[in-house]
């Protein structure tokens, strides 16, 4: 039996994540904090080689990544000759689109409190979760689950919403059943691998 590695990655904190307002798919940048927490993750993930590494297309992703890739000080296989790094962005594995809640406090806006939820409800002008689960289902089954089944340690960078879609995905948390609200909703630590 081949053993590989799949480790996912939500990215380093952003001044929304402080201020707990949405972001979405609005490309917010990490904070100072966001940036170490991305290099201490690096230092928990020393001890893997990689053969792929993905984030998705928001630069909080991608600058996670790379930070935690260079922090590693184990993964110089993934640099480029002009010294960046072999991250794969891909559009897939962004967080779910917030719409019009982007950059909204969502502990304290009483019109997202108000909001109905459920799995396949989309927030007003942006995604369900179910929709975000199906973009999720076609990358890990076209992406990560070839490289896994030959062996390749996988390294994913993605969004909190999106690593929940993960637990789906994996078999890990089954999808609500007529429409009804997803069962663990586990807060997501940034920047902290999960294997």
């Amino acid at each position: 039996m081949i053993k590989a590695k799949f480790v996912i990655l939500r990215h380093g904190e952003t001044e929304y994540n402080k201020k707990h307002l949405m972001t979405g798919k609005a490309d917010i940048p990490l904070t100072e904090i966001g940036e170490e927490q991305a290099r201490e993750a690096g230092a928990l993930i020393r001890n893997i080689r990689f053969d792929k590494a993905y984030s998705s297309n928001l630069q909080r992703a991608f600058n996670t990544a790379a930070l935690a890739l260079h922090a590693s000080k184990t993964q110089v296989h993934l640099l480029n000759a002009d010294g960046t790094w072999q991250i794969e962005q891909r559009e897939a594995i962004a967080e779910i689109d917030a719409g019009y809640f982007t950059g909204r406090n969502h502990k304290a806006d009483s019109e997202i409190i108000k909001h109905k939820r459920g799995y396949d409800i989309p927030l007003p002008g942006g995604e369900s979760e179910k929709q975000v689960v199906e973009r999720v289902q076609k990358f890990f089954d076209s992406e990560v689950m070839p490289r896994l089944k030959k062996g390749e340690n996988v390294l994913v960078v993605a969004h909190a919403g999106v690593l929940r879609m993960f637990e789906i995905v994996g078999g890990l948390q089954e999808a609500p059943a007529d429409g009804g609200m997803l069962l663990k909703r586990k807060r997501i630590p940034n920047a902290t691998p999960v294997v």
